[in-house]
């Protein structure tokens, strides 16, 4: 068989198989999350990063993907955020963002888990030190899902 038939084949069957690879999982946004999560989503609601996307609008930066990308979850990926108009459900920092997409658990919360404790690497991808040199983990994962 040709390789480029092989190819074909194997996209047009989503991957599945193709060096072993499964289809990554696809962002729902926190309103999926909050029927099994109420009393996490309930306080992440009253946070700075369910709000994330206004301080870019108080300053007119909502279109710069440089900044949109740490305001927003799952930015141009599967689910997630594409702009304001399109996809205003996934503007804030929400679950995902931390957790990891979550399509796959929404589906099967048993059979697939998501990441427990994100680490302080997940936060410092948007907490860098040019961006917000006195960020203090241990202290702002405190009240991460509100107080």
């Amino acid at each position: 068989m040709p390789w480029c038939f092989a190819l074909l084949l194997a996209a047009a069957a989503g991957g599945a198989g193709w060096a072993g690879s499964e289809p990554a999982a696809a962002y729902v946004g926190w309103e999926r999350c909050a029927p099994c999560h109420s009393e996490l989503t309930e306080g992440w609601q009253t946070t700075r990063h369910a709000k994330a996307i206004d301080s870019l609008r108080k300053t007119g930066q909502e279109n710069l993907p440089g900044c949109v990308e740490c305001h927003v979850t799952g930015y141009e990926k599967d689910g997630g955020f594409i702009d304001c108009e399109l996809t205003p459900e996934m503007a804030g920092v929400q679950c995902e963002a931390c957790h990891g997409p979550a399509g796959g658990h929404v589906e099967d919360p048993m059979g697939v888990k998501l990441v427990r404790d994100a680490g302080e690497d997940v936060c410092r991808a948007c907490h860098t030190e040019d961006q917000d040199p006195g960020f203090n983990y241990e202290e702002k994962t405190k009240g991460i899902h509100g107080d």
